[in-house]
């Protein structure tokens, strides 16, 4: 009879801390407090303390900061189907280039030409330098 008490409980626990987890992740915005006005301390230009390495490292940072701008954009319905389909670093200037379309099956007869979404995004400060719609 223990046995099953102690395993009964165990299950219980387990089945607690996986929807805790979850409602735990959904929650997570709502429980960030929010304020509008104006901000106080404007230094922006304050060098002391102030990050000074590359916020856009990678391309899997640049990816995901891409692909938070794109869903808060407002698109039409097609766009929204759009995915990341490639991710370009030009070396010359340090700018991450992510573009988004739909996808494209690999055995695909036809070829689609333009549309999509390309964000370009700055290595150094994560800086949006551009977003421009394919023709």
């Amino acid at each position: 009879m223990k046995k099953y008490l102690v395993l009964l409980i165990g299950i219980v626990v387990i089945l607690g801390c996986s929807s805790c987890e979850k409602d735990k992740k959904e929650n997570v915005s709502s429980m960030v407090e929010y304020e509008t006005g104006s901000y106080s301390e404007k230094n922006w230009n304050e060098p002391v303390g102030t990050y000074q390495e590359d916020v856009l490292p990678d391309k899997e940072t640049a990816l995901a900061v891409a692909t938070a701008i794109f869903h808060g954009m407002e698109k039409d319905t097609e766009a929204q189907k759009y995915t990341p389909q490639n991710i370009f670093y030009d070396e010359e200037d340090s700018i991450w280039i992510v573009l988004f379309h739909e996808e494209v099956e690999e055995n695909a007869t036809e070829v689609v030409m333009g549309g999509g979404y390309s964000i370009a995004l700055q290595k150094k400060d994560g800086k949006v330098l551009r977003i421009w719609m394919g023709e």
